[in-house]
């Protein structure tokens, strides 16, 4: 038993197979297309969310950074003014009877050193050295021991040895290193 078809029944047969092929492809695609689209928007949402997130950070860190910077400078430009401050022999000298005047001691021997280059907390610095014997009634010696640290912004007392007697004068040994920064040049 054959079945016959005619050329009519062929053209709207294969017309139905075309136009559910067609269908089914248009669905895949439409499909396609959505998750295209709905991929997209959650890339470029993802992507707004990450950069906004690091480059925040990042300025951040780079304000932070930049502060400490500009506070680390002031710093080292006060250290170099400060360090600025004579170191002649004879300006060293002179504050040091000027210190012991106002603290009412008498100074009975003064000797510094030649001028040499000494590096100060990994600055180029000149430095002298001073070793000095005076003498005064007791408070007044604690006082001239402090005021040489006090009046001295590049100074430091590295030494004091005091020798106090019963009868309130004492006498005290001092030696002390005064820095100035090197000039380049």
């Amino acid at each position: 038993m054959k079945m016959k078809i005619s050329k009519t029944s062929w053209l709207i047969l294969s017309a139905g197979v075309f136009i559910i092929v067609l269908a089914g492809l248009g669905l895949t695609r439409s499909s396609q297309v959505s998750q295209y689209e709905a991929l997209s928007e959650n890339l470029s949402v993802s992507s707004a969310r990450l950069n906004n997130l690091q480059v925040g950070k990042v300025q951040a860190e780079i304000d932070q950074y930049q502060e400490q910077l500009k506070d680390i400078t002031a710093k080292v430009e006060a250290i170099k003014e400060t360090l600025k401050q004579t170191v002649i022999s004879v300006d060293v000298a002179d504050k040091f009877y000027e210190i012991a005047a106002s603290c009412r001691v008498t100074v009975v021997n003064l000797t510094t050193t030649t001028i040499s280059e000494e590096p100060y907390a990994s600055i180029a610095c000149e430095s002298i050295a001073l070793s000095g014997v005076v003498r005064g009634e007791r408070p007044d010696i604690v006082a001239f021991i402090i005021a040489l640290n006090e009046n001295y912004p590049t100074g430091f007392v590295r030494t004091a040895q005091a020798l106090f007697t019963i009868d309130d004068t004492s006498t005290v040994s001092v030696q002390m290193s005064v820095y100035t920064r090197k000039e380049n040049g």
